[in-house]
C-alpha cells in the first residue's frame, strides 16, 4: 500500500523529477544528489527543458493543495526549479539560490557569536588542564587525542554497537534488519565522513584519513554518518515508505532542497540525542570522562563550523579568494591546513556549494530545537524529524507548535547571553 499526497500521476512525476535531475548532476558533474530513492519510479526527463515542463505541470497539480502538504511540496517543488537553474549556470545571486534551495538565511555569523563559542571552548579545555593562549590548548588537546590514520575504521566500529544501541533506546526505533555492512577509510575527498545507503535497510560508512582524526570528533562524526544520523533516518524511511507511513512525494533524498537542514542538522546532533555529552543522565558504556572529552569535541566543531560557514559565504559572495578563504579558516577557526583546503573544495563545488550553509544552520536549528523541548515530549520531537517530511520553515512551525511558543532560530542575538553557541 503506497501513501499518497496527491493524484497518482502527480506522485510518480515529482520521484521523477528528482532522479531526472540526479541525472542531470551525474552527467555535469560525476556527482549523485538522490542518494536515497525507495520507490520504483524510474527518471525518463531527458533535459532540463522536459524537466522543467514537468515541474510546470506538478506545481499547476498542486497549487491548491491544502494543510502541510502543500506547503511543504510546493516548497520542495520550487527548490527543484532553482536546482536546475543553478545545475544550468544560471546567474543568480547566492542569497537568491539559499534562500529558495534551503530557506535558510545568509548572513554571516558576527565576531561576537564567534567569540563567544571560543570561550565556550577554552573553558572546556582549562577544565581538562589545559594551560597557556587559546591555541596552545587547543593544539595540545588536538595532539593528546589524535588517532592514528590506520586505526580510524578501527575506532569508529569500536563506537558502533554503542551507538546503535543508544538510538534504539532513546531515540527511534529500526527494522532487525538495519545494520552497517563496512566501514572503510579513503583519501582524496573534499569530505570528513560519508554514509552510503545500499537498500534493504543497510549502509556503509567511509572515512576520509587524510584529514587528522582526534576520538572526540570522530565520535561526533561516527554518530552524525551513523546512529542516530544518517543511518538511521535513511533506514527508518525506507521502513516507513514500506509500511505505507511515509509518501510517495517524500520517498527520496535530494541534495539541495529545503530538507537538508534536518537531514544534516539531525546528524550534526546526533551525540547530543544519545546523552553522550551530559553528565546529568547517565549512559551505559560511557564515563564521565569521555562526555567531558565529547562535549568539548561537539563545542570545538561548533566553533570551527562558524569559521568554515563564513568562509563559504564570503567566496561564494565574491569577497574572497581561495587563499583568502583558507586562512581565514585556519586564523578564525584554528584548522589545520588540510582541513582548510578541504572545506574550501567543499563549499566551492558547483553542487555542494548550496548545500554546505544546512550543515551549521541545521546544526543550529535542530539542536536548538531538541533542547527547546520537554523531555517528556522528545518522543513526539523525534516523530517530527525522523518520521514527517519537513522543509525548515515547516519544521520551524512544528516545533513552535510543540513547544507552545514561538521557536524563531535564526533570529538576531542582542546579548552574548542569548548567543547562538551550542
Amino acid at each position: 500500500m503506497v501513501l499518497r499526497w496527491t493524484a497518482e500521476p502527480t506522485g510518480e512525476a515529482i520521484v521523477n523529477v528528482v532522479l531526472s535531475l540526479n541525472e542531470q548532476a551525474q552527467k555535469l558533474h560525476g556527482q549523485e544528489v538522490a542518494t536515497a530513492s525507495y520507490s520504483n519510479v524510474k527518471p525518463t526527463l531527458k533535459s532540463f527543458d522536459e524537466i522543467g515542463l514537468k515541474i510546470d505541470e506538478i506545481e499547476s497539480a498542486i497549487q491548491d493543495l491544502k494543510g502541510h502538504e502543500g506547503r511543504y511540496l510546493r516548497s520542495m517543488v520550487n527548490a527543484f526549479r532553482y536546482f536546475g537553474y543553478s545545475l544550468q549556470g544560471d546567474d543568480l545571486s547566492y542569497e537568491e539560490y539559499i534562500a529558495n534551495i534551503q530557506e535558510l538565511p545568509s548572513t554571516l555569523i558576527t565576531e561576537e557569536q564567534i567569540t563567544r563559542q571560543q570561550e565556550i571552548v577554552e573553558e572546556g579545555l582549562t577544565n581538562l588542564g589545559y594551560k597557556g593562549t587559546f591555541k596552545e590548548k587547543a593544539d595540545k588537546w588536538h595532539t593528546d587525542t589524535l588517532i592514528d590514520p590506520e586505526k580510524v575504521t578501527a575506532v569508529a566500529e569500536s563506537l558502533k554497537e554503542k551507538s546503535k544501541q543508544g538510538t534504539l533506546e532513546r531515540v527511534i526505533r529500526l527494522p532487525e534488519e538495519d545494520g552497517i555492512n563496512t566501514i572503510k577509510s579513503i583519501r582524496d575527498v573534499f569530505w570528513s565522513g560519508y554514509s552510503k545507503y545500499s537498500g534493504n535497510f543497510r549502509g556503509n560508512l567511509t572515512f576520509n584519513i587524510d584529514r587528522p582524526w582526534t576520538e572526540p570528533v570522530l565520535a561526533q562524526i561516527m554518530c552524525h554518518e551513523g546512529y542516530p544520523g544518517h543511518q538511521a533516518f535513511y533506514c527508518r524511511w525506507d521502513y516507513l515508505f514500506q509500511q505505507g507511513k511515509l509518501p510517495l512525494e517524500a520517498s527520496y533524498y535530494l541534495i539541495n532542497t529545503p530538507t537538508n537542514a534536518l537531514f544534516e542538522g539531525g546528524p550534526e546532533s546526533a551525540l547530543h540525542f544519545l546523552a553522550w555529552d551530559r553528565d546529568e543522565q547517565e549512559t551505559e558504556g560511557i564515563t564521565k570522562q569521555a562526555k567531558q572529552q565529547y562535549k568539548l569535541g561537539r563545542d570545538y566543531i561548533d566553533y570551527q563550523r562558524m569559521a568554515m560557514t563564513n568562509a563559504c559565504y564570503m567566496y561564494n559572495f565574491g569577497q574572497f579568494n581561495k587563499e583568502e578563504a583558507v586562512e581565514y579558516m585556519i586564523t578564525t577557526g584554528n584548522l589545520t591546513s588540510v582541513e582548510a583546503n578541504n572545506c574550501y573544495r567543499f563549499f566551492s563545488d558547483p553542487i555542494q556549494r548550496t548545500y554546505y550553509p544546512s550543515y551549521y544552520y541545521g546544526r543550529w536549528m535542530v539542536g536548538k530545537a531538541y533542547d527547546a523541548v520537554e523531555k517528556e515530549k522528545r518522543a513526539d520531537f523525534f516523530k517530527v524529524l525522523y518520521d514527517t517530511p519537513h522543509t525548515t520553515n515547516t519544521f520551524i512551525d512544528a516545533v513552535s507548535k510543540l513547544t507552545g511558543k514561538e521557536f524563531a532560530p535564526f533570529d538576531r542575538v542582542k546579548t552574548a547571553e542569548e548567543d547562538f553557541a551550542l
